[in-house]
């Protein structure tokens, strides 16, 4: 295929996209405000329904037992999703709606003691440069932040005016499952001068996989010319590289076919020496449940 940013290659041993991590919540992430519950083993899965439409899906290698996930309250007729990492093979009985990658992700590989800039664009070299000697501690300051500032700013930010307010309700739900929120990092840049949050980022990191992956991240107009997503991305990897985190991803990037508005923010993600993945196309079954 055609990618824009760079060359696809094979995943790392290791590695895994966040939605099959324990410590990522992927049970919070169906939109909408359906009922939902986690289903299944090895691996397991989310379903989530809003009557009568029911759906269930996997990420893994590994084909999902769909006898293991006949219980639950949800567990009625259902279209079941497969989004597999690596493993090509169509099984029997499953069906490919398109040919299409069902995401193409970037990841940084960390090492300890190495400059992580080095291999970044020289664009996103200097502008973490600028962020450092012009910004950090003289005009603004990163810091952990309540979820309650967080989503205050956030809904004043050039993000919330461009997607509305999904992923923050996402992270809200996140936020509410108290396994899951003690993997969950809230940073904010501080304006020192007026003490409002200009930019910010959460991220979540995955201990079991050594990973981390930035989520629901913003800016306010105001912050535009501060290099303060730069400062964001240089405050994460300095973070994770004291912590042993080994995979910094970032999530979907544009390939044709997705809306025209991710390509700006795809186009800023590939600036930090990446390396790209693109999973195998999505596979769909239909499996009988309850029929109420």
């Amino acid at each position: 295929m055609n990618f824009l940013y760079g060359d696809i290659v094979e995943a790392p041993k290791g590695f895994a996209p966040p939605e099959s991590w324990p410590e990522y919540g992927a049970v919070a992430d169906p939109l909408g405000f359906c009922a939902r519950e986690q289903v299944g083993e090895n691996p397991s899965g989310v379903r989530w329904a809003a009557w009568p439409l029911c759906f269930e899906e996997y990420v893994g290698d590994t084909e999902p037992n769909l006898e293991a996930s006949k219980t639950g309250m949800l567990a009625r007729n259902r279209m079941v999703g497969w989004k597999r990492i690596s493993r090509t093979h169509t099984e029997p009985g499953w069906h490919t709606p398109s040919r299409k990658p069902w995401r193409i992700d970037g990841w940084h590989t960390l090492v300890a003691g190495e400059d992580y800039t080095k291999n970044w664009f020289k664009n996103a070299r200097r502008e973490a440069r600028l962020w450092r000697e012009d910004f950090l501690g003289s005009h603004y300051t990163v810091e952990d932040i309540s979820i309650e500032e967080f989503a205050d700013a956030y809904k004043k930010s050039t993000a919330a005016q461009k997607t509305d307010l999904t992923l923050l309700k996402v992270l809200l739900r996140k936020q509410a499952l108290p396994k899951i929120r003690k993997h969950i990092l809230l940073w904010g840049v501080r304006d020192i001068e007026t003490g409002r949050i200009v930019a910010g980022t959460a991220v979540i990191t995955s201990p079991t996989y050594k990973s981390s992956v930035r989520f629901c991240p913003f800016m306010l107009a105001e912050a535009r010319n501060t290099y303060a997503s730069t400062g964001l991305v240089d405050h994460w990897f300095g973070w994770a590289q004291k912590k042993n985190i080994q995979y910094m991803l970032f999530t979907c990037f544009w390939q044709p076919g997705d809306p025209v508005g991710w390509k700006g923010p795809a186009e800023f993600k590939s600036h930090f020496g990446l390396q790209y993945v693109a999973y195998p196309p999505f596979l769909t079954r239909f499996v009988h449940g309850k029929i109420f």
